[in-house]
């Protein structure tokens, strides 16, 4: 890495880390916090929990101000690099402009990586927790019971596992029966007459029978009777009341299988289709803001904070709105879904590229 490179991306970290302060602020100033607000004074949540709810939804937040950061730290710096007349001293030593973005595109392309990883591995786990959460409190004040409980596991287009309960109440399962497959065959049956769900350590059955079937020998039955026994089932109790995740809750992963069920059912999965490439092309936001970034930033203007945020927020409303577009499109079958949520991206990089051909 040379000098330059080094140099760009030094100067590149602070605005970078300000603006996902400044957005994460933005964001969640304007969307999570009077939700939140709101909904402690309607199920008496207690303000630990409140705080706790807070930061379990701040990840989504953050992963969405990566590439808005991204941005706003491409135009702050290219646009003091002007101001200051280092790159005139730059061109005066024989470095092109195309050259001074190489870096940039490089810090880009990372965050971008960064932003899929982030929405994979963090942002489900934490928004999961802060649904299970939300909802203990509001089943607690609504009393919500829920009978004969019914949710079928799909694996490979094959069934995983049948769950059966007789009901569900503030999390307390009664009257469980659990049928596991292992290659569509029969594995085991578990029933229990009640079972507690623990965020950390999964389900906890009570008081059951567990029947193991030998798949090389069908006549061979394991029968195991317990008191309190650990489960390995992932869902929660939210799971089998068949809520609905958010798109936040989910990796592309569990969108895929998803999307593979509602087809083996003759279902239309477009939405689901369309959520699966959207949260690919909007985490590589970051690497299109970076090319226009660069040639907004790279145009005379003033550097301060406030003008680049305006800029900033300029350039996002009109990605916003191209997202909107493309999303109808895809939705519409007007566009392939991959084009459609690829659509911004494309428009806003063409244009980006466009502008910095024109820098001198």
């Amino acid at each position: 890495m040379k000098l330059v490179d080094r140099y760009i991306i030094k100067e590149l970290i602070s605005p970078f880390f300000f603006g996902i302060i400044a957005f994460s602020f933005i964001i969640s100033g304007s969307t999570i916090l009077f939700q939140l607000i709101g909904e402690a004074v309607k199920y008496n949540i207690p303000i630990v929990d409140l705080i706790r709810l807070f930061f379990l939804k701040l990840p989504y937040i953050i992963a969405l101000s990566f590439p808005m950061s991204t941005l706003l730290s491409t135009i702050l710096v290219f646009g003091r690099l002007g101001n200051d007349l280092e790159l005139l001293a730059f061109r005066a030593g024989g470095v092109s402009v195309l050259r001074l973005v190489v870096p940039i595109i490089v810090v880009g392309f990372s965050v971008s990586c960064l932003t899929v990883l982030f929405n994979e591995s963090i942002v489900p786990k934490t928004a999961q927790s802060a649904e299970y959460l939300f909802r203990s409190y509001r089943d607690k004040q609504n009393h919500t019971i829920k009978k004969n409980v019914n949710l079928t596991e799909f694996e490979h287009n094959l069934p995983k596992r049948i769950i059966n309960v007789r009901e569900i109440n503030q999390g307390i399962m009664r009257n469980i029966t659990v049928a596991e497959f292992d290659s569509g065959q029969l594995a085991r049956i578990i029933r229990a007459k009640r079972g507690e769900w623990l965020p950390e350590g999964g389900w906890i059955f009570f008081d059951g029978l567990m029947h193991h079937f030998s798949i090389l020998d069908p006549k061979k039955i394991t029968l195991l009777k317990f008191k309190k026994e650990q489960i390995n089932i992932t869902l929660s109790p939210l799971d089998l009341t068949k809520r609905p995740k958010k798109i936040e809750e989910m990796t592309r992963q569990d969108l895929k299988d998803k999307i593979d069920l509602q087809k083996k059912l003759g279902e239309d999965p477009i939405k689901d289709i369309m959520d699966y490439h959207l949260k690919l092309s909007v985490a590589f936001a970051s690497l299109i803001y970076s090319i226009l970034g660069a040639s907004v930033g790279l145009r005379p203007h003033r550097s301060s904070s406030a003008i680049g945020l305006g800029l900033s927020l300029m350039i996002i409303l009109v990605y916003i709105v191209l997202l909107g577009i493309g999303t109808g499109l895809g939705l519409s079958h007007i566009l392939p879904p991959i084009i459609a949520a690829w659509f911004p991206n494309i428009i806003v990089g063409i244009a980006g590229v466009t502008l910095l051909t024109f820098v001198k």
